[in-house]
């Protein structure tokens, strides 16, 4: 009885229950206080704590004091190839249709990055002949863009989480 008393006590903590670690924030996100602020790479506009797009605001506001001009936690990723999510691709089929495949990955990357400002693919690295490793900016577009893959050509499709959800291997071969 006594066994398990000391070592699952819940702490009271938010997210601590049994040792559980609790969300982790995303270190490229700005700091408070950082209203009205300009991407000075994808012209993404800061305001009410989220990152948007409209080119016709951001023309207006771009060289002027109202908005501090920075660089966006997108763009940052991007530079630094932090990436959130990778998604890996093999398989011989894979290699028959890899052009079609990519030309759909980047077709519903941009279909999801007109929506949100913080989902882009950093890089494509091709590893041989029959495997390609995409890395992505957040953990959602890896999964959106394997599930994309798999409703179009079917196949093996495998999702690994980290811990804390905030990185995910998707794997799709076929």
């Amino acid at each position: 009885m006594g066994r398990y008393e000391d070592s699952k006590k819940w702490s009271g903590e938010k997210g601590k229950k049994f040792g559980h670690a609790g969300r982790v924030s995303d270190p490229y996100q700005p700091e408070e206080g950082q209203e009205a602020s300009l991407c000075t790479s994808c012209n993404a506009l800061y305001q009410s704590k989220r990152w948007f797009v409209d080119e016709k605001l951001a023309r207006q506001l771009a060289g002027t004091d109202k908005v501090k001009e920075v660089t966006c936690p997108t763009c940052r990723k991007v530079k630094d190839k932090y990436a959130e999510g990778i998604l890996t691709l093999s398989g011989e089929f894979f290699k028959e249709r890899k052009e079609e495949i990519i030309t759909l990955l980047k077709n519903e990357a941009a279909r999801v990055g007109n929506r949100s400002v913080d989902d882009r693919i950093i890089q494509m690295i091709e590893e041989g002949k029959d495997k390609m490793v995409v890395e992505t900016t957040t953990e959602k577009l890896a999964q959106h863009l394997g599930r994309a893959i798999y409703r179009a050509y079917k196949g093996e499709l495998d999702f690994n989480w980290a811990e804390m959800n905030k990185f995910v291997r998707v794997y799709w071969s076929r």
